[in-house]
């Protein structure tokens, strides 16, 4: 977990949970698509990196449990899926100066609304803090001007609620939802979303079946729950629990039946062939060059992986990239494999390569890469430093061949395409892009990986 997300939410931890048991059995309440998702997306906004909440335990998401039990410990009474919960919705105003794999959850969910237009990658900015303002005044919760429990919180819950309608999972109202912020999070008109659930009138029950398309099969009310009605009106105000399913209805949960999202269902998936492709040790020359052939192409921007030194040396043109749109990331400050250092070297490697990006182009970077992948040990200690490793899925051979890159990225959707060799000249460059585009190939960003879109 992020550092400075271990400060912030150990200050509104309670006494009973820093005297947890300390179990070695991680406990999980459901297995539906829709309690794996609200895990993953709590995980997420306290700077675990559980992945994408797409209703799947992912190796990530067992990572993020594991880290999160290894530093808080799991109570011995309670599921760590509710104990997540309790501590998001705890969480006292935090600032605006979180980063990392909180800030990109935040960053591709409220992208998913078209609130936020800006890049995904994990730092804070106005144009973010902006997003999350009028998605407060949207949902009906104070706006704030930072992040807070309430506001983090609200927006995981919808983030899950919105890939339940995408994707079709069976979805039961949960204490604190209500009609409106329910059809906001589906992009469904008010009315037209009270029409497909008239269980009850316009009052929403916990425990009731949500439907959020008119073709859905009508399903038998619920018995009504020991619970009072959730009202739909304009304004709420969130009850102090989170949000957990009721124990009138948690057999359901146990069900073994799940339901798999479709392929590809993220933003981009109605363009097609899409990829991330990633740079490795580019000169000087190759990146001047890049950016002269982006006047051409102003939308083909890539991702490049570049070492604090190199970015010493080079500050003019890192500036230049640091405004251009295209994805700088870490290799590391000297370029060593990280995989052969220890922690404390991995540490001083990724510190003193933020510092210098930071310092030179305004931006801190969250990601790491080389071009060999990672393994395990290395990727807990990028974790713990609030960055987010991301390998290259398939190495590009050298020297560059534009065919041959063209090719692997083709056949790479939706992956993590690197390369140790590129153009040396802009008409190099746009030669590659202008036979990308007659493939109508759109370039993904190390950011829009990591949020499965």
């Amino acid at each position: 977990m992020a550092e400075i997300s271990v400060n912030l939410v150990a200050s509104a931890l309670s006494l009973s949970l820093l005297a947890s048991s300390g179990t070695n059995t991680l406990q999980f309440y459901g297995s539906d698509p829709v309690s794996v998702a609200s895990l993953q997306a709590n995980l997420d906004v306290l700077g675990f990196n559980a992945g994408a909440p797409d209703g799947h335990i992912s190796k990530a998401s067992y990572k993020a449990m594991a880290t999160f039990v290894t530093q808080f410990g799991q109570k011995s009474s309670e599921p760590i899926n509710i104990q997540v919960a309790h501590i998001v919705q705890s969480l006292p105003d935090l600032g605006t100066h979180l980063s990392g794999a909180s800030i990109l959850a935040m960053q591709s969910w409220l992208s998913s609304w078209h609130l936020y237009h800006g890049p995904l990658n994990g730092q804070s900015s106005t144009a973010l803090i902006h997003a999350l303002n009028v998605f407060q005044r949207d949902v009906g919760i104070p706006e704030t001007n930072q992040f807070n429990g309430e506001t983090l919180a609200t927006l995981a819950h919808l983030a899950v609620v919105r890939q339940a309608a995408v994707h079709h999972w069976r979805y039961t109202a949960e204490p604190g939802d209500q009609m409106r912020e329910l059809a906001w999070a589906a992009q469904i008109p008010l009315k037209q979303f009270e029409s497909m659930n008239t269980q009850h009138n316009q009052t929403l029950w916990v425990g009731q079946v949500v439907h959020f398309s008119k073709s859905a099969k009508v399903l038998h009310s619920l018995p009504r729950p020991n619970h009072e009605p959730q009202r739909s009106g304009p304004t709420r105000k969130r009850i102090a629990q989170p949000r957990t399913p009721t124990h009138s209805h948690s057999s359901r949960y146990s069900s073994k039946t799940t339901v798999s999202p479709p392929a590809s269902s993220g933003v981009l998936s109605n363009i097609q062939p899409i990829a991330a492709f990633t740079v490795y040790h580019a000169s000087s020359g190759s990146l001047a060059a890049l950016l002269r052939s982006q006047k051409s192409y102003p939308h083909d921007l890539i991702n490049i992986a570049v070492t604090g030194q190199w970015a010493v040396n080079h500050s003019a043109l890192m500036r230049q990239l640091g405004q251009s749109g295209n994805e700088i990331i870490i290799s590391g400050y000297t370029g060593v494999p990280l995989n052969q250092l220890p922690g404390w070297g991995i540490r001083q490697e990724i510190q003193w390569s933020q510092k210098a990006i930071e310092e030179i182009t305004g931006n801190k970077p969250v990601f790491v890469s080389q071009s060999e992948p990672f393994n395990s040990t290395a990727r807990n200690d990028m974790s713990a430093l609030n960055v987010i490793s991301q390998s290259p899925d398939v190495m590009a051979p050298s020297p560059w061949s534009s065919a041959k890159m063209v090719s692997l990225l083709l056949a790479h959707p939706d992956q993590i395409v690197g390369t140790n060799a590129c153009p040396t000249n802009a008409a190099g460059w746009q030669r590659f892009f202008g036979q990308l585009q007659r493939h109508h190939f759109v370039f993904l960003s190390l950011g829009q990986i990591w949020a499965g879109e």
